[in-house]
Order: C-alpha cells, then structure tokens, then sequence
C-alpha cells in the first residue's frame, strides 16, 4: 500500500511539475518578447525561484520539443559571434493564444486555492 501511495505521489509530482514548467516556459518566452535559448529559460526560472527549484536540461528540453511539436514555439540554430551555436527558442502566435487561455485557468485555480494556501502556510 506504501509503495502505490509513493508512486502516485511521483506520477502527480511529475504531472505537476510538467505542466507548471510548460506554463512556465510559454510565459517567459511570452514575457521576453524575443528569443531564448534553453539554459537561459532554466537560468531565468532558478533566478526567479531564488534558486531553490532549478530544473535540469533533461526536464527543460523535451518540454521544449512538445511545445514545438503543438506549435506554441519554434526554434531556429543560431550561430553568434565567437561561433557558438545555441537553439533559440521563440513564442509563435498560437503560443501566446494558448498561454492566455491556459493563464486564465490557472488564475482560476489559484483563486480557489486560495484560502487553502492561506491555511496551509500562513501567507496572503
């Protein structure tokens, strides 16, 4: 029973970090207005968490690709001066539509939630 518990609380975990960083990568990119190449979302996302979350390069890639794969972003090798090659990563319009909508659900959500994380951590 233990074991099940543990591995739906991994399957959910997983599910949930996903899904954040997906919301996550769209809104940074949305945000930017330009191009980023991948170490520079993660880099974003462990200075704005302080860097108490930090998400490797095998979580932020294929997420990238899946967001590709649906047409939110688009990338493009670049190669700048000093002739370093990086994939630069850029919100297409269907991106930004589909961030929007999925930025009103979660307003949605979290609005629910609110009175819950107020409980549960103290905090407005």
């Amino acid at each position: 029973m233990e074991r099940k518990r543990g591995e739906w609380r991994a399957h959910l975990h997983k599910e949930m970090r996903r899904g954040f960083l997906s919301m996550w990568i769209l809104w940074t990119l949305k945000k930017k207005g330009g191009e980023m190449y991948g170490y520079e979302i993660m880099q974003s996302l462990r200075l704005k968490t302080r860097g108490r979350w930090a998400p490797k390069a095998g979580t932020i890639y294929p997420i990238l690709r899946r967001l590709e794969e649906r047409g939110f972003v688009k990338s493009e090798w670049t190669t700048k001066a000093g002739g370093l090659s990086r994939r630069y990563y850029k919100i297409t319009p269907e991106g930004k539509k589909a961030a929007e909508a999925a930025f009103s659900e979660w307003r949605k959500l979290m609005g629910g939630f609110k009175e819950f994380l107020r409980e549960l951590f103290g905090v407005d």
